[in-house]
């Protein structure tokens, strides 16, 4: 235990110089921002330097990781994993995309209208960045005036800030990094777009619902909350129905919303899984026909479909343990993703 102990010892130490560093990198960089927001940047500047040194510590690991997966990549391609890709996400669309509503509709949405595009520009963005941190990490290492420390660790942090930004301007390139930027932007808008006008059927039957209970709630819990609610508060009564009937409406709206997502998700899904197995089989030699020439795509994903509905049905179209724990950060993308299309 001691000696673990005392081997966390320099990583700490190098955490905490790096988080040092880097919040002073951010206070300098407060002068240049609007005095309305320099209070703002000036105060967050810890947790950012910590998130900073915390993710140039982690780096190392994910790059590690990164090499570990393609290294099992590789492993696997006897087994041609690439062709499978398609039978196993349709059948986590069968089995659990009722979870996922908002998700999923983004997913085919962007891969109809913006995914290539997209891929393009992170290949683009990827190769630029690779530039500018090996140019920066070359610059990390200068020491012109020779006494045995880099000039980097020799300078002020506004100093820093100033020297890296125009090592960036000096390697980046503007035009690819611009266009690839626009690239993802109109992708992302489109996503975006095609989601709303999804889900504006839920929205649009949630505000009908909502006035449809409204006028009941009034007439019968108006007197009885006037009863019961001194008389200073009765203008939040009204508020208060409106309000309750709305969320209520909504809710019933978007749990209709979820059931058609999981009907969408569970036949969507059992299609893929189904013509991914037979074109599998019939690729590698295990079959004679392929997807075009037999119903057996079709028979095996309808009867996915049938048992993925009732599965999600029967779990209330939750995760069951321990997938809710392990797809928490796809959870918390159906939240960002629904938040963002509600506003």
């Amino acid at each position: 235990m001691d000696t673990v102990e005392l081997s966390l010892v320099p990583a700490m130490a190098s955490f905490e110089e790096s988080k040092q560093r880097k919040a002073d990198i951010v206070v300098a960089s407060a002068e240049k921002v609007p005095d309305p927001w320099k209070g703002y940047v000036v105060k967050a500047a810890p947790v950012l330097g910590a998130v900073g040194a915390g993710v140039e510590l982690a780096m190392p690991y994910v790059s590690k990781a990164y090499d570990k997966g393609l290294e099992l990549w590789e492993l696997l391609q006897p087994y041609h994993p690439e062709d499978m890709a398609c039978v196993f996400f349709g059948l986590f669309m069968c089995f659990f995309g009722g979870e996922f509503p908002a998700l999923i509709t983004a997913i085919e949405a962007y891969r109809q209208v913006g995914f290539e595009p997209t891929w393009r520009a992170l290949k683009i963005l990827k190769a630029d960045f690779d530039t500018v941190k090996d140019a920066s990490l070359e610059d990390d290492k200068k020491d012109e005036d020779g006494d045995g420390v880099a000039d980097v660790r020799q300078i002020s942090a506004s100093d820093l800030v100033e020297r890296k930004a125009l090592l960036f301007l000096r390697t980046s390139s503007p035009e690819t990094t611009t266009e690839a930027i626009q690239s993802i932007s109109a992708g992302a808008l489109a996503v975006v777009a095609s989601l709303k006008v999804s889900f504006a059927r839920a929205i649009t039957l949630g505000g009908a619902i909502g006035d449809v209970l409204r006028k009941p709630a009034l007439r019968y819990a108006q007197p009885v909350l006037k009863k019961c609610v001194d008389e200073d508060y009765h203008k939040w009564i009204v508020p208060g129905i409106t309000y309750v009937c709305k969320s209520v409406a909504i809710s019933i709206a978007w749990t209709i919303q979820r059931v058609i997502s999981a009907f969408h998700s569970a036949v969507r899904g059992g299609q893929l899984a189904g013509k991914g197995v037979v074109h599998y089989l019939h690729k590698y030699g295990f079959i004679d026909v392929n997807e075009d020439d037999t119903y057996a795509d079709e028979a095996v994903g309808y009867g996915l479909a049938v048992a993925g509905l009732l599965m999600q049905i029967s779990m209330g179209f939750k995760l069951p343990f321990p997938l809710n724990v392990l797809l928490l950060p796809l959870r918390m993308t159906e939240w960002a993703i629904v938040w963002t299309i509600m506003d």
